[in-house]
C-alpha cells in the first residue's frame, strides 16, 4: 500500500513538471507572436498635403494581368478617382483568354501585349520587367489586378516612400465577403511575420523579404539593382523575397507596410478550390526563404495553438483529474491575441479568432500540400501555366 502510494506520488510529480515545462512554452510562445507582430506600419491616418503636391514625381501604375476581366475593373476604377492621378496606367496582358485587355481600355489604360514567356521567367516578373521598359514615370508602382486602392492611396503610398525612398512594399488589407476565406487567416498572420519586419526593433532590422502585391520605387533604383529582370528575381514565384535581398545588396532601404487606409484587396473570390491552389503555388517555398530564427519563433507561435487546442480537448475527455478550467483559459488568452492580430491584416470575422482550430488545420494541410507539389512532384499549376518550382543550388 506504501509502494503504491508513493508510485502515485511519484506520478502526481512528473504531471506537475510536464504541466510546468508546457506552461513556460506557452507563455514563452504567446510572447512570441507578440514580438513577431509588435507594430504594422500603416496609412490608418495618411492625410493628403496639398504643400507637397506641387513637387510630386511623375507616377507610372503598372498591372500585370493574365485573366482578370472580372478582378481588374475594380482596382482601375479606384485609380481614375484618385486625388493624385497616377501619370499612366500600364496595363502587361500576359496572353488572356477573356476580355482582360478591351476591359482595360475601357477605364482608359494604356495596354501593352505581353511577348511570349522565355525561358527562365514567370509570368508576373516577365510582365512586370515589359511595363517598366515602357514607363516613363519617375516612380514605379507594381500593383496586382485584385487590389483596390482607397481615394488617397497614391498618395499615401508615394508620402511614404518619399521619407527614405529605396523600395517600399506593402501588404493590402484583405478584405473577406464569404465563409470560406476566413480559412485564409494564419496565411497572413505568418506571411507578414515571417518578413521580420514588425517586431519592436522595427526598421533597425532588415526585412526578409517584401509583399508582391504593391511596390513602389523609383525607376532609376529599379533599374539600377535589375527590379524583376534581376537573375535571381526573373524565375520565382514570390518574387518580392529575391527583389527586396537585390535592393538591400545596392544599399538601398527597404520598408514593409499593412495596407490598411490605403489599399485592400480580396484573395481568391472565385471559390475554395482557387484559395487552395493560390496559397499552395509558393508558401511552402517562402517559408523556407524566411530567417532560420524566425522560421523557428514562427513554428513555435504556431505550434503553441496546436497544444493549447489538442491539452484543451484532452482535458476535457480525460478521465482522471485535469487542469480543464486552466487550459480553457489559455484557449481564451490565445483565442483574444490571433484577434488583436486579424484585425489589423483584415475584416476578419471574430469567430474566425475564436475558432481558431479550424484556419489552423487548414494553413497545415496547405502547407503539406505546397511542399509536396513544389519539392517532391515538383508540379504546380496557376492560372493554366505551370509555374516553376524550386531549383537546387546546383540547378541554379
Amino acid at each position: 500500500m506504501h509502494q503504491r502510494a508513493g508510485q502515485d506520488l511519484r506520478g502526481t510529480e512528473e504531471l506537475c513538471t510536464m504541466l510546468d515545462l508546457n506552461g513556460a512554452y506557452l507563455l514563452l510562445a504567446y510572447l512570441l507572436g507578440f514580438y513577431l507582430m509588435w507594430k504594422i506600419p500603416s496609412f490608418a491616418r495618411c492625410q493628403q498635403d496639398s504643400a507637397r503636391e506641387k513637387d510630386r514625381p511623375l507616377l507610372s501604375a503598372i498591372i500585370p494581368a493574365r485573366d482578370e476581366e472580372a478582378r481588374i475593373t475594380p482596382l482601375l476604377e479606384s485609380l481614375q478617382q484618385q486625388t493624385a492621378r497616377p501619370h499612366e496606367i500600364l496595363v502587361v496582358d500576359d496572353h488572356s483568354t477573356d476580355g482582360t485587355a478591351s476591359a482595360a481600355r475601357a477605364l482608359g489604360a494604356t495596354v501593352i501585349q505581353s511577348k511570349a514567356l522565355p525561358e527562365g521567367w514567370t509570368g508576373k516578373t516577365w510582365s512586370c520587367w515589359q511595363g517598366a521598359q515602357h514607363a516613363t514615370g519617375e516612380l514605379l508602382v507594381f500593383l496586382d489586378a485584385d487590389v483596390r486602392l482607397e481615394r488617397d492611396g497614391l498618395t499615401c503610398l508615394v508620402d511614404a516612400y518619399r521619407e527614405k525612398g529605396g523600395l517600399l512594399t506593402v501588404q493590402p488589407y484583405h478584405v473577406t465577403r464569404k465563409p470560406y476565406e476566413e480559412l485564409s487567416a494564419i496565411f497572413n498572420i505568418v506571411l507578414m511575420a515571417g518578413m521580420n519586419a514588425f517586431t519592436p526593433q522595427g526598421e533597425s532590422l532588415a526585412p526578409r523579404g517584401g509583399f508582391g502585391p504593391c511596390v513602389l520605387c523609383s525607376r532609376e533604383d529599379y533599374m539600377e539593382t535589375g527590379g524583376h529582370g534581376h537573375p535571381a528575381v526573373r524565375g520565382t514565384v514570390l518574387e518580392s523575397i529575391p527583389l527586396v535581398r537585390s535592393f538591400l545588396d545596392h544599399d538601398l532601404p527597404v520598408r514593409c507596410y499593412g495596407g490598411r487606409g490605403a489599399i485592400t484587396f480580396r484573395m481568391y473570390p472565385g471559390g475554395l478550390r482557387e484559395l487552395v491552389e493560390g496559397w499552395s503555388k509558393g508558401f511552402g517555398s517562402g517559408a523556407l526563404a524566411t530567417r532560420p530564427i524566425v522560421f523557428l519563433a514562427v513554428v513555435a507561435w504556431i505550434s503553441a495553438y496546436f497544444n493549447v487546442f489538442i491539452r484543451l480537448i484532452a482535458s476535457m475527455t480525460s478521465p482522471f483529474p485535469s487542469p480543464m478550467e486552466g487550459y480553457a483559459l489559455i484557449y481564451v488568452l490565445y483565442a483574444l491575441q490571433l484577434w488583436w492580430m486579424l484585425r489589423r491584416v483584415g475584416s476578419f470575422r471574430w469567430w474566425t479568432a475564436a475558432l481558431f482550430p479550424l484556419p489552423l488545420c487548414f494553413f497545415a494541410l496547405i502547407m503539406l500540400r505546397s511542399f509536396l507539389l513544389i519539392h517532391v512532384l515538383r508540379r504546380v499549376q496557376w492560372r493554366g501555366r505551370a509555374v516553376p518550382t524550386v531549383r537546387s543550388e546546383s540547378e541554379r
